[in-house]
């Protein structure tokens, strides 16, 4: 809601899409209020044929679609040993699929023909997810796609990146058992607080806009320095082996 807004605040004229027409229609009469134009497009993206429905909508009404947001997704925390299939299966043909599909859908009916943005909404999963073994798997999917069609759709004037955020205090914050306090102390966020939806739809912007016109293949973190702490983590532990060594008298590595 917070990028759909602050890009009709730029200028754009938007399509919101959704399961649930309540949000979107929400969504769609606050832009309108502030003098956008916006129209509400109920759909499922794991329905191939409600995607098509919203493509012609869009078209009828718009004419052409030059920036797609895929922003859908949806995961629960659970650890590895109790998911079912069943499980995952959802999990990746609504963060993976879906947004395949949707992307697939807006080149097919638009970008093909004359170039555009697309910035897929992602997490911090390069080194992996606990308790969220389906979304991690999703997402390094869309990864791996983006990168390719970057690569493959060059040629279109289309451009393709990932936005991934950290630990954002939202209301989606409410579906998990784990207060927002219990969050920040468990990804040790170097910044020390949370992040918030316009640190996302700023970078959502700037990469959807002519701002990015240079960038492509990219996936941008915005984590408030989330994942810094690998790195050092991985320099204490090497430094407490060459002490362990020294100490017993076995030579330190180099």
């Amino acid at each position: 809601r917070a990028t759909a807004i602050e890009m009709a605040r730029c200028g754009a004229d938007i399509a919101v899409l959704g399961r649930r027409d309540g949000p979107i229609e929400d969504c769609a009469a606050i832009i309108r209020e502030i003098g956008g134009r916006a129209i509400a497009i109920p759909a499922d993206i794991r329905q191939p044929e409600q995607i098509e429905s919203a493509m012609l909508r869009i078209k009828d009404e718009f004419g052409r679609l030059d920036i797609l947001v895929n922003n859908a997704g949806g995961q629960f925390v659970t650890p590895a040993r109790e998911l079912n299939n069943k499980g995952f299966e959802t999990v990746i043909r609504n963060n993976l699929i879906g947004s395949w599909q949707m992307t697939k859908a807006v080149a097919d009916h638009f970008m093909l023909a004359h170039g555009g943005s697309i910035v897929f909404v992602t997490a911090c999963v390069r080194s992996g997810l606990s308790g969220f073994v389906h979304t991690a798997a999703a997402r390094g999917g869309v990864l791996a796609m983006m990168k390719t069609l970057a690569f493959e759709w060059a040629e279109f004037g289309i451009r393709l990146n990932c936005v991934a955020p950290g630990t954002v205090k939202t209301q989606g914050m409410d579906h998990y058992p784990i207060e927002p306090e219990q969050w920040l102390k468990l990804n040790r966020n170097v910044l020390g607080h949370m992040g918030d939806v316009e640190d996302i739809s700023a970078a959502i912007i700037f990469l959807s806009s002519p701002l990015g016109k240079f960038v492509t293949g990219e996936e941008w973190y915005v984590d408030g320095g989330e994942t810094l702490h690998l790195a050092h983590d991985a320099r204490q532990m090497i430094d407490a082996v060459k002490f362990s060594k020294r100490e017993s008298g076995v030579p330190k590595m180099k």
